[in-house]
């Protein structure tokens, strides 16, 4: 009896682990893109529709596994209480429990489901089910042909977390934010079967072919033989002649600590065409989250280097096949500018 009662009185005196903030986990993870309260913006708006159609279980595996090759990471280091946490404070926006899905695959015909999808899904979801389509929005402010994104079939985080009945179910119901009908009346369930068949083959492209020296690089890297000056002249000439309209230069740390201690070897020249501005936005919007482009000249140990972010790599992150072909183009102009600037 004593016993017992030592170990009660120990397990009284160890002090009580806080339970995870959700909303704190989801300001600091999540609002960058999904906005406070799910508002949407680079990231996907979390309605009342979205949330009654998704599992707590596929939120939770989306926090876990992200969007591979896309802006949404994956927040692996989360522990698995932060993320129900996360998941709690998102669905208590709705104050609606979610909707729970079997697990079990949908047996169904993919090569039926694949001419039933060209038939219904191609138009919004892509030939390869990549969710690209033209002037796709993302916020429920701006008109667009789309309110949202569609979704990304073949990406492999979605193929991860969600299931064959969540799949079915949405078939089923349509979602009226991002424009899609429901099948309901025009699909038989076996059909449905068929279509999510189907969807369970598709996979992400190869990449477009490139500049491969900088494939998967962050960033354009050149060191210039010339001085720190004469290659921010030359810079700015050879964006002149590419006809770019260029912006006042800003110092990279500016903003960023006091005006006398900013490295005044570090420049920013920013630079925009705007006829294939308003062409690349009427493509994706999000794209004006990363605009202007610019090119960064530093001097660095003796050294004179040239930068710029990979526009390809950048382009792929968008989920728009469209805009991926753009950034190919773009990366061939960028990388000529900056071959000029210091031939």
């Amino acid at each position: 009896m004593k016993k017992y009662l030592i170990l009660l009185l120990l397990g009284l005196s160890l002090p009580l682990q806080a339970a995870p903030d959700g909303k704190a986990l989801y300001e600091e993870n999540c609002s960058v893109c999904h906005h406070f309260k799910g508002k949407g913006g680079i990231g996907l708006p979390l309605t009342e529709e979205i949330l009654s159609q998704v599992s707590d279980d596929y939120l939770a595996r989306t926090i876990r596994v992200g969007r591979p090759g896309r802006i949404m990471p994956s927040f692996n280091t989360l522990s698995d209480a932060q993320v129900e946490a996360i998941v709690r404070y998102i669905r208590g926006w709705s104050g609606k429990p979610g909707p729970v899905f079997k697990k079990a695959r949908i047996k169904g015909d993919a090569v039926k489901g694949k001419a039933l999808y060209q038939k219904h899904c191609v138009r919004c979801h892509g030939q390869d089910g990549g969710g690209e389509g033209p002037g796709t929005g993302v916020t429920l402010s701006r008109e667009r042909s789309f309110m949202v994104m569609p979704a990304a079939l073949n990406n492999p985080g979605f193929q991860q977390s969600a299931s064959d009945a969540m799949i079915r179910d949405i078939i089923l119901s349509g979602r009226k934010v991002g424009g899609m009908p429901s099948f309901k009346s025009k699909l038989s369930d076996e059909e449905i079967a068929h279509v999510v068949a189907y969807v369970r083959t598709l996979q992400p492209p190869k990449q477009k072919p490139g500049m491969e020296e900088w494939r998967g690089k962050p960033a354009y890297v050149m060191e210039s033989p010339y001085d720190f000056e004469t290659t921010v002249e030359n810079v700015k000439q050879a964006l002149t002649g590419a006809n770019f309209r260029i912006f006042p230069p800003r110092y990279l740390e500016q903003g960023l600590t006091d005006e006398f201690s900013v490295n005044t070897r570090q420049i920013s020249i920013r630079f925009c065409n705007f006829k294939e501005l308003y062409h690349l936005l009427n493509i994706d919007p999000r794209l004006g989250t990363v605009l202007p482009c610019r090119i960064n000249v530093i001097e660095q140990d003796g050294k004179v280097l040239v930068i710029s972010a990979n526009v390809a790599q950048l382009a792929t992150l968008f989920n728009n096949q469209e805009l991926s072909e753009v950034g190919v183009l773009m990366e061939e102009i960028i990388l000529s500018v900056m071959e000029e600037a210091t031939l």
